[in-house]
């Protein structure tokens, strides 16, 4: 797999500029008119507070150790948020100036892992594939460019995202949730990609997408993983943490526990992740976090390059990565 550094997917002064758009955006919000949630994993009641960023504190399930924002913005305020933010606005230009890395080296590798997996469960002739939040389209076109399956259906439910996508020849595009369709979906696969940090009710989405499988379908989709190594580190001070964008934080343990609560049968999980590293060291180079309170890191520094690179794939081999790929079988 081709290596993949931060600042390619997010150059230092477009990121940053994102991060203080937030601030503004943040005025959308009335705290007192937050919810209380159960964990969205394993529903448990027993959570505890871990840290605020911003105006958004976060809690840990003490059972499955999901870290989640609660209380939290209501789906109504959610819906206002992301029709109106100024730095999600500007995430459509940063995505845009960095497509063709994107494209490179985050979307066909994450074909290639696809292949794969439809290789292991021996899946030789799919009949429908459906991406779940298709964005621009990169991964359906990328797809149907591999032909990966006879029909490729894009589920988006933002019509901006839903136009880009009709642009793709060939490309069924639905301008609905997958709670919409769900019962008219016949999928042998449904993918979905760093989209379930973002929902307020995760269960409702999987529920959904388990309706819209056959049987013995597979549902395969990456989100963060917040036991991995650079979120496990850095806690408040990853990037990641970020509401109200990423209101949900599994692990390998809670995301298994909350798809098999559901009904899948088989429930597999690796972290493929290329950036805990890089972003580790980002940290350290921009004063974020000390080298005094993390000496090895330092040492890391002077290190060969080669060395990080196999700490990297260490981390990946034994799913230790703060990036999961899951995959469920009806």
């Amino acid at each position: 797999m081709e290596k993949l550094q931060e600042n390619e997917i997010r150059p230092i002064d477009l990121h940053s500029k994102s991060l203080e758009l937030i601030e503004d955006d943040l005025g959308i919000f009335n705290t007192s008119e937050f919810v209380s949630v159960a964990c969205p994993s394993c529903n448990s009641k027993n959570h505890q507070y871990s840290f605020t960023k911003k105006i958004f504190k976060f809690e840990t399930c003490n059972d499955c150790f999901t870290v989640f924002i609660n209380p939290r913005p209501t789906p109504k305020s959610l819906e206002l948020y992301y029709k109106s933010s100024k730095s999600m606005a500007f995430w459509d230009d940063i995505y845009k100036k960095t497509a063709i890395v994107r494209k490179e080296k985050i979307f066909k590798p994450r074909i290639e892992l696809v292949k794969q997996i439809l290789q292991q469960y021996n899946i030789k002739n799919c009949e429908n594939l459906v991406e779940v939040g298709s964005g621009y389209g990169w991964f359906c076109e990328l797809a149907q460019h591999e032909k990966l399956s006879k029909n490729i259906i894009a589920i988006e439910p933002s019509p901006y995202f839903a136009k880009v996508c009709r642009n793709i020849p060939n490309i069924n595009v639905l301008e609905l949730t997958v709670e919409d369709v769900s019962d008219k979906l016949t999928a042998d696969v449904i993918v979905n990609f760093e989209l379930v940090e973002h929902l307020f009710n995760p269960r409702s989405f999987f529920e959904s997408c388990y309706k819209g499988l056959k049987k013995e379908g597979l549902l395969i989709f990456s989100t963060p993983n917040f036991l991995g190594f650079d979120m496990n580190i850095l806690k408040e001070k990853s990037d990641n943490v970020l509401g109200p964008n990423h209101l949900n934080y599994f692990n390998p343990k809670s995301i298994s526990i909350l798809l098999k609560s559901i009904g899948f049968n088989k429930v597999e999980v690796k972290t493929p992740g290329l950036l805990d590293v890089d972003i580790i060291l980002n940290k350290i180079k921009s004063g974020e976090i000390s080298i005094e309170n993390y000496p090895f890191f330092g040492f890391l520094l002077k290190s060969d390059p080669a060395f990080s690179d196999d700490l990297q794939h260490l981390l990946q081999k034994y799913n230790l990565s703060s990036n999961m790929l899951v995959t469920a079988q009806k």
